[in-house]
């Protein structure tokens, strides 16, 4: 409880004025996917200038904005926290995570099983299968173990844009899994290509079964976190430690994995660039990302 307290008294302020303002705004909470959304999903690129000026702008009009990715408290933090002017948690790690992007406090985290993680860890590597595994530390801070499948040089600057770094190389993940020292994970994420190889989203999802929950986030990756762990159910648990009606919160999202969290949100947008299964679960279509879809998103629903 004392951790629930310290929430409440450190957001005091924040919620005071989020309850207490005349309820002319359209929402209480914009979340926004990061990789497809606001993030080039390919290369280092950054967030375009128009769209990080219209984040800005729809703060400065009193509605706060948050982020919902698979990337980490750490990733988020380094890069999006100033910028971006986050002052919300976020949800983070595909949902297994929610923390402060000021602090680094994490709020909520969620793990996978360790006898599962060990299960997936021994598939993955009959399958050599490119992968790599997420785990915090007591600090709230996660590293990265990637397994040493080889992989084509032209690869490195993907593998780092998408899987994040630095990350230690090992032999086998059951060093990490196994022994004194193990440790749960709190997801792993597989290079799966689906424009040259079998999607490996069923295969996982039929082997596990409710053991985990898989998702493809990328057209290259292949996510798997603990069961009922996604970024819908993250959505809901920050909604309820904020207080705020999910129907009172507008998210953005481009692939499978935010379908969960377009569904529980008062209002989805989908990208223009989006999946199918994506703009199913959206109530409104915007351009793509390299059109500033997501600027023209906010501009259009929150400022317009």
């Amino acid at each position: 409880m004392l951790r629930w307290g310290a929430l409440w008294a450190q957001n005091d302020k924040f919620r005071v004025r989020l309850f207490f303002q005349p309820m002319t705004r359209p929402f209480d909470l914009v979340i926004l996917d990061l990789d497809g959304t606001i993030l080039d999903p390919y290369h280092a690129r950054g967030v375009s200038p128009l769209v990080q000026a219209t984040i800005l702008a729809v703060q400065a009009a009193g509605v706060p904005v948050t982020i919902g990715t698979g990337r980490t408290l750490d990733y988020i933090r380094e890069h999006f926290g100033r910028p971006l002017q986050l002052r919300v948690p976020v949800v983070s790690t595909q949902g297994a995570v929610i923390g402060d992007p000021v602090t680094g406090r994490v709020l909520v985290e969620k793990t996978i099983d360790l006898a599962t993680a060990q299960r997936a860890a021994a598939w993955i590597e009959a399958a050599q299968e490119i992968a790599v595994f997420y785990f915090s530390d007591a600090d709230g801070r996660v590293h990265l173990f990637q397994n040493t499948f080889a992989s084509d040089p032209v690869d490195v600057a993907f593998h780092n844009h998408v899987f994040g770094a630095p990350r230690t190389l090992l032999p086998s993940f059951q060093a990490k899994l196994t022994g004194p020292a193990a440790h749960p994970p709190l997801k792993f994420i597989i290079d799966n290509d689906i424009r040259t190889v079998p999607d490996l989203v069923p295969t996982l999802q039929a082997h596990f079964g409710d053991d985990l929950y898989v998702t493809r986030t990328h057209q290259r990756l292949v996510e798997g976190t603990a069961p009922g762990v996604s970024k819908g159910t993250g959505v809901l648990e920050l909604c309820r430690l904020l207080q705020i009606d999910p129907a009172r919160v507008l998210a953005i999202g481009d692939n499978d994995n935010d379908i969960p969290m377009l569904e529980v949100v008062g209002y989805g947008v989908a990208m223009g660039n989006a999946t199918a299964g994506a703009k199913s679960a959206a109530r409104w279509i915007a351009p793509s990302i390299a059109d500033d879809g997501a600027a023209v998103a906010l501009q259009r629903l929150v400022l317009g």
